[in-house]
């Protein structure tokens, strides 16, 4: 019997799925699906190159903007345009958000947006940053919603100087890793004005609007933000805010699964869920970030390899994935099902604010590169060292000139 080979993170919803459900496919297809899952903070460091180029390699792995990127510049993807051309009526690859399906196309040159070129990747779970509050601290405060990003910060500062300090003001990664920069503090530092790169290709965080950002983001988290800041996850920050000890966070939307559980969340049926905050002229820009199947450019059968494909991103697969803590769904079809908007009906304003998120404003706004991984990680070491008491402007240009260094490196395509 020929192998499938998949490659795919531990404690991740939708990998769990698809290891559970494994016999599903095999009987279906005639083939043996040989799962290989490693550690979490291994897989999003992106130190898997061993694995995709080994001897027997994957044939499928998971993968997502930035990480994906870095791979593409080793030529370990295969472009999937031939094969979702040729794909079964079933399959329905129209059915895909087309901003998920954009934000997987790249023609590989930095500078280029997504959008255009090949398509490199399959989404099966998107997130965009919304803004997630704690309705009784608020009241405590006596505060409206934030609506705009000053607002926010002002509304946090508040909250976490209500007597007997019951609450931080709001969550926000802090690790060293690249996505610390990603999230919600790129959401906020795009919306505000920033950017990463200049027209004519240099790097753009040093510069004056950016510093002013950066200064602001640094000094709302010294007032509301967590007490431990650089040692924050995104799983301690989701469970923390689970637990109540937040009053306002923007961050991923998929942390619904988390907050909604009505076994483990005391802020279960008890969160409010809103667009992110504009700028003060009432712009957004939400980040985006998929979690897609990308194909092995080393497998050695790659028609086996997008049977696979097809099966794990199809319609069958990816809505009961969304019942088992796969958000967010990437089908259409899923979202305008009865059943799932009588699923998520408790959730508040969750289901109309993704759905505007996906419909009308998330967008990778990052510029990709191959190196980007690098790009990111050492903007966040700026900004923790900016944290720690360097200056924000010095902090900031010397990242820059390391950034631009990468960037000129002749291994950027």
């Amino acid at each position: 019997m020929s192998t499938v080979r998949y490659l795919a993170p531990d404690t991740d919803a939708y990998v769990d799925f698809i290891v559970q459900n494994k016999n599903e496919f095999e009987q279906q297809s005639g083939l043996t699906l040989e799962t290989h899952i490693i550690p979490t903070d291994e897989y999003y460091s992106n130190q898997i190159g061993k694995y995709l180029d080994s001897e027997e390699p994957p044939d499928v792995f998971m993968s997502g903007p930035v990480l994906l990127w870095e791979h593409l510049g080793k030529n370990r993807v295969q472009p999937l345009d031939d094969f979702v051309a040729n794909a079964s009526d079933e399959f329905d690859f129209d059915d895909f958000y087309p901003r998920l399906i954009q934000s997987n196309r790249w023609s590989t040159k930095f500078g280029d947006r997504l959008g255009h070129g090949p398509l490199w990747e399959i989404p099966v779970n998107w997130e965009s940053y919304n803004l997630a509050y704690h309705p009784v601290a608020l009241e405590r405060a006596r505060l409206d919603v934030p609506k705009t990003w000053d607002d926010y910060l002002a509304c946090a500062d508040a909250i976490a100087r209500l007597p007997g300090q019951t609450y931080w003001g709001f969550a926000q990664r802090g690790m060293q890793v690249w996505h610390t920069m990603y999230t919600g503090f790129a959401t906020q530092y795009w919306t505000c004005g920033g950017a990463d790169f200049n027209s004519d290709g240099t790097c753009a965080i040093a510069g004056e609007t950016s510093v002013s950002i950066t200064t602001q983001f640094i000094e709302g988290l010294k007032k509301a933000g967590p007490p431990d800041w650089t040692n924050q996850r995104w799983y301690e920050l989701a469970m923390d805010f689970a637990a109540g000890k937040y009053g306002l966070m923007v961050d991923s939307d998929h942390y619904v699964a988390y907050f909604e559980d009505i076994d483990t969340s005391r802020m279960a049926r008890h969160t409010g869920y809103a667009l992110p905050p504009t700028n003060s002229h009432g712009d957004r820009k939400p980040n985006m970030w998929t979690w897609s199947l990308a194909m092995n450019a080393r497998s050695k059968n790659k028609r086996r390899a997008w049977q696979f494909m097809e099966w794990a991103a199809g319609k069958s697969v990816l809505e009961r994935t969304a019942y088992r803590g796969n958000m967010n769904p990437t089908r259409r079809s899923i979202w305008n099902s009865e059943k799932f908007q009588e699923y998520s009906a408790p959730w508040g304003n969750f289901y109309p604010v993704s759905t505007s998120l996906v419909e009308d404003y998330a967008q990778v706004l990052v510029t990709p590169s191959v190196r980007y991984r690098e790009i990111a990680d050492r903007w966040v070491t700026a900004l923790l060292t900016a944290y720690q008491g360097t200056d924000v402007s010095h902090a900031l240009s010397e990242a820059a000139a390391d950034i631009d260094t990468i960037t000129t490196n002749k291994l950027v395509i």
